[in-house]
């Protein structure tokens, strides 16, 4: 493995889940591993972080003062990065071995890859290349006319030096969809990324917020809201595809309601779209 690769890891109030990431990061012979604490617990868990690792010249641990959220916690830590390539790893994600070996030799073989990423095993559902309809306002696991490939955030190695654009992601998405925004912002450049799909990393999910919590809805319903802006600039065309895009998420966030037996879906839409027109500020704690 390159000394010149870290690893970065964002933080919210779940330690006991952030230890065991790092630790099996540390296992595979990564040389820096720099944890951004996001907790904003008056630096309870980030003490506990310290002290866990503090024998530990190669873990590094960053108390970000507040809540910045992942986009955000994530610009902040490689501010500080000792490489211009970072693995980014969520911290309910635990690398299978030989993951990032597998990630830094897809980057080595072609020298116009800015990213790698594996796959995830989640639920025990293998998912692999992921891709995103600007129209729809949907995710698929296969390319159709309107997609763009996106990373999967939970676990990718980013060559930064290839990348075109700074900062990595953008902060008005506080958690959810600043992947997606990623993926068109390369997508539009001709940046290319790269899926490896015989390495993958366990993934728990959901554990900083539960899907189908009221955190969860609104934040997706709100990322899915940011994003008629990031895909397209013409103002015109703008308001079109935030027009099919909102009634795409009308009809989802009814099926979701009929789900869960729970009108919350929609009433998260509708906050979501208060706070991306600026008349609700705010939003709903993480749970």
């Amino acid at each position: 493995m390159s000394a010149r690769l870290q690893a970065l890891v964002v933080e919210y109030r779940s330690p006991h889940r952030t230890i065991a990431c790092v630790k099996a990061l540390l296992e595979q012979g990564v040389p820096v591993v720099q944890v951004v604490d996001n907790s904003a617990d008056d630096g309870v868990t980030c003490a506990l972080l310290i002290s866990a690792f503090a024998d530990d010249g190669r873990v590094r641990v960053l108390d970000a003062g507040a809540n910045l959220g992942f986009a955000a916690g994530v610009n902040l830590g490689l501010r500080h990065r000792v490489s211009e390539r970072v693995l980014l790893i969520n911290n309910d994600a635990l690398p299978n071995a030989g993951v990032i070996a597998a990630l830094e030799a897809a980057l080595n073989a072609e020298q116009d890859v800015c990213i790698a990423f594996p796959s995830l095993l989640h639920d025990g559902q293998r998912l692999g290349q992921v891709y995103y309809h600007r129209w729809f306002a949907m995710l698929m696991s296969y390319r159709w006319p309107g997609t763009f490939e996106v990373p999967r955030g939970c676990c990718m190695l980013a060559a930064l030096d290839r990348i075109p654009i700074a900062p990595l992601f953008d902060e008005q998405f506080f958690m959810y969809g600043e992947e997606i925004a990623l993926g068109w912002h390369l997508h539009r450049r001709g940046a290319r990324i790269s899926h490896v799909d015989t390495v993958w990393v366990d993934h728990e999910g959901s554990a900083t917020a539960k899907r189908g919590s009221p955190f969860y809805e609104e934040r997706t319903a709100l990322a899915h809201l940011l994003l008629s802006n990031v895909l397209e600039n013409k103002v015109s065309e703008r308001r079109i595809l935030a027009a099919v895009r909102f009634t795409m998420l009308v009809l989802r966030a009814l099926v979701r309601s009929l789900r869960q037996r729970s009108f919350f879906p929609l009433f998260a839409l509708r906050r979501a779209r208060g706070i991306a027109r600026g008349v609700i500020t705010g939003a709903l704690p993480p749970s």
